[in-house]
C-alpha cells in the first residue's frame, strides 16, 4: 500500500500546543458566562435622555411609572402588571392621565359584564348571598381586574407615542423635553367630570337590568318553594300508587295549608282521576296573578312514577329549575 503524505505547513497542530494557565486548552476549551450575564446582554440599551422625556411626560408619580417603563423598553415589549389607581377606579384614572379611550372601554366593561351575568343567567337558581356575589364578580370584580392588569401597558404606549412626537424632526433631548413640559400630562377637572358621569350613566344602566334580573330571581325562588310546599300531595299519590295502583280518593291537605311558602297560592288541588296536581297562584305577586303550575304524575318504560311540571302561562324568566321537564 502506498502512504497518503502529510502536508507540512510548518505550524504545529493542536495536539502539539501546551495547556494554557490553568489547565485550559487554547482552542477547544471556551468561557461560558453565566445565564443572568447572558440575560442582562440580550436586553436593549435604553437612552438617558428617553427616562427623563419618560419622566416629563408622565407628570405626577413620575417615579412610578418611569421605571417601569423603561424595562419595557428594555425588554422590548409590554408585559401585564398591577395597577391599583386604575383597579379602584378605572374610567377616572384614565381620564386623569387623559387616556380617553381607555377610560371608556374600562367604563363598558362592566356593562358588557351585567349584560353577560343576566343574560346567560349564571346564578339562576343559587341562593341570595350566591346571586349577589355572582353579580359583583361579573359587574365590578373581573372588569376591575381587566383593567388594572392592562392600564400600565395602555398608558406606557400612550407616552411612548408622545415621546417620539416630541423627538420629531429633532435630534436633541432638550427641544423634545421642552416640547411635552408645553403639554398638560394630566388633567383632573375632566376627569373628575368625564368619570363621574359615565360612572352614573353605566351605573344606571347596570342597575336597572340587575334590578329586573334579581327580581326574576325572586319570583324563581318563591315558586321553587311553592313547588316544594306540596310535595306532601306528591307522595300521597305515590305511596297510593305503590300500594294498590291507584290515585287518593280523599287527599290530605292540612300538611299543605300549613306551609307559609303557600302565601303566593290562591288553591291547589288534587285530581282524583289522574293524580294532578295543581297550584293556582293569587294576587301576592301581580306577575303571576291568574297563573298556574300544574304537576301530573307519569309512569317510565319501568313503571317508575315521575312528575312532569308544567307552567300555565308563567313567563319563561320565572320559571325556576325544579320546574323541569321530569322531576322524579
Amino acid at each position: 500500500m502506498l502512504g497518503t503524505p502529510v502536508l507540512d505547513t510548518g505550524a504545529p497542530s493542536s495536539a502539539a500546543l501546551p495547556p494554557a494557565a490553568g489547565g485550559l486548552s487554547r482552542l477547544l476549551d471556551s468561557i461560558v458566562f453565566p445565564a443572568d450575564v447572558r440575560a442582562q446582554q440580550d436586553e436593549r440599551r435604553v437612552r438617558p435622555a428617553l427616562a427623563v422625556l419618560f419622566r416629563i411626560a408622565v407628570g405626577p408619580r413620575a417615579d412610578y411609572y418611569a421605571r417601569r417603563f423603561v424595562q419595557f423598553e428594555r425588554t422590548g415589549h409590554s408585559a401585564p402588571s398591577w395597577n391599583w389607581p386604575a383597579f379602584a377606579c378605572a374610567p377616572v384614572w384614565a381620564f386623569y392621565r387623559r387616556l380617553w379611550g381607555y377610560g371608556v372601554a374600562c367604563a363598558l366593561l362592566s356593562l358588557v359584564g351585567a349584560l353577560a351575568f343576566t343574560t346567560l343567567e349564571l346564578a339562576r337558581d343559587g341562593s341570595r348571598m350566591a346571586w349577589w356575589a355572582c353579580a359583583a364578580f361579573f359587574c365590578w370584580l373581573l372588569p376591575a381586574t381587566v383593567s388594572a392588569t392592562f392600564a400600565n401597558t395602555f398608558y406606557y404606549r400612550r407616552v411612548r407615542y408622545l415621546v417620539r412626537q416630541a423627538e420629531t424632526n429633532t435630534r436633541s433631548a432638550e427641544v423634545a423635553a421642552n416640547r411635552l413640559f408645553h403639554r398638560q400630562p394630566t388633567d383632573a377637572l375632566l376627569a373628575l367630570l368625564l368619570g363621574t358621569g359615565i360612572l352614573l350613566c353605566v351605573g344606571s344602566l347596570i342597575g336597572s337590568r340587575l334590578h329586573v334580573a334579581y327580581h326574576a330571581h325572586t319570583l324563581r325562588g318563591a315558586l321553587s318553594q311553592v313547588i316544594a310546599a306540596v310535595a306532601p300531595l306528591q307522595r300521597q299519590v305515590e305511596e297510593q300508587w305503590t300500594r294498590s295502583g291507584a290515585i287518593p280518593f280523599a287527599p290530605d291537605y292540612e300538611a299543605v295549608r300549613t306551609n307559609p311558602s303557600l302565601r303566593l297560592v290562591a288553591a291547589v288541588d288534587l285530581n282524583r282521576n289522574n293524580g294532578r296536581v295543581r297550584i293556582d297562584l293569587g294576587d301576592a305577586v301581580p306577575e303571576l296573578e291568574g297563573r298556574s303550575i300544574l304537576l301530573a304524575p307519569a309512569l317510565d318504560a319501568w313503571q317508575k312514577l315521575h312528575w312532569l311540571c308544567v307552567p300555565i302561562d308563567i313567563p319563561a324568566a320565572y320559571v325556576p329549575a325544579s320546574c323541569g321537564p321530569l322531576q322524579q
